[in-house]
């Protein structure tokens, strides 16, 4: 948001102009510090949904993210999020699972439920800055397995089922349905994902949008139409990871068709190498077969 309301002004009316007739939605993932009603009045006038981050308890919150000097962030985010409540926003949430997480997720839930927030529960990726700080915040694929599995159990039992969190729900879905959604467990994301990066490069999705990974664009809107672009996704090697995926160690795998190796990025982060399945493998092997099991002991799985 640091772009300016004005920018966001022109593009959301040019959008809404040259997608007339065509039904899409805008959504901004952002930590809402910058957020006024001003903003807010421009999100409801477009159509615009904003998603934000929050690790849970003040207490734990505080200590994964502050400010540029230090401060915490807690109490201004909540304030924040009151005002979109106030004028008729819901923002989604992503809480990012640390090493402070571990023996706090009755905690965690009590607080997003007594909220009302619905959320995803993703672990600390070794990127961007985060890369500097594993030591203190990152977890391993196990304990993001244990954690997983104890938030899902007190999801699944909350009679009161005032929350979700999305990635059980999809996890869920594609074990009872035997049929993937969205783009982390799909057979091929690049057939309907791509993401464009402040330079212009068509990349294969927005965590590819860094200037150390633009060697891996499939061409730039500077230079080309995006019609000249798109044909390149298929004849990339990217494109060729589901085959890799199946013919390798996946290939065996109880979980392959509700899974495919996980997400794209996850597997390149752990390598640098494309055709390599996520690094939570074991963490996610973990987690189908307790939500399979529970799902099996409620008689919504044959």
């Amino acid at each position: 948001m640091l772009w300016g309301i004005d920018n966001y002004r022109e593009i959301f009316a040019f959008m809404q102009q040259e997608l007339e007739g065509i039904n899409y939605q805008n959504s901004i993932q952002t930590n809402l510090s910058l957020v006024t009603e001003e903003f807010i009045d421009l999100f409801l006038q477009y159509n615009v949904r904003p998603d934000f981050s929050l690790d849970g308890t003040k207490a734990i919150h505080d200590q994964q993210r502050v400010g540029i000097n230090g401060q915490p962030t807690f109490d201004i985010i909540m304030s924040k999020l009151a005002l979109c409540r106030e004028k008729g926003i819901s923002p989604g949430c992503i809480v990012v699972a640390g090493k402070k997480h571990i023996g706090h997720i009755p905690e965690l839930y009590n607080f997003m439920k007594e909220n009302k927030l619905s959320f995803k529960f993703n672990p600390l990726f070794s990127a961007g800055e985060a890369s500097n700080h594993l030591d203190e915040y990152g977890i391993t694929p196990a304990e993001y397995a244990q954690m997983s599995i104890e938030l899902f159990d007190l999801w699944l039992d909350d009679n009161q089922g005032e929350i979700t969190e999305s990635n059980f729900v999809e996890i869920a879905s594609n074990i009872v349905s035997k049929k993937t959604t969205g783009c982390m467990f799909g057979r091929n994301c690049q057939d309907n994902f791509l993401a464009i990066a402040p330079t212009g490069d068509v990349m294969p999705c927005g965590r590819f949008c860094d200037d150390d990974l633009l060697q891996y664009s499939y061409g730039n809107l500077h230079q080309e139409t995006l019609s000249e672009i798109l044909p390149r996704i298929k004849q990339s090697e990217i494109y060729k990871r589901s085959e890799y995926i199946e013919k390798g160690s996946c290939k065996s795998c109880k979980w392959l068709d509700i899974c495919h190796g996980g997400c794209l990025h996850d597997g390149f982060l752990k390598s640098g190498d494309f055709r390599s399945k996520t690094f939570l493998c074991s963490a996610y092997k973990k987690i189908f077969a307790h939500i399979e099991k529970r799902l099996e002991e409620a008689k919504l799985q044959q």
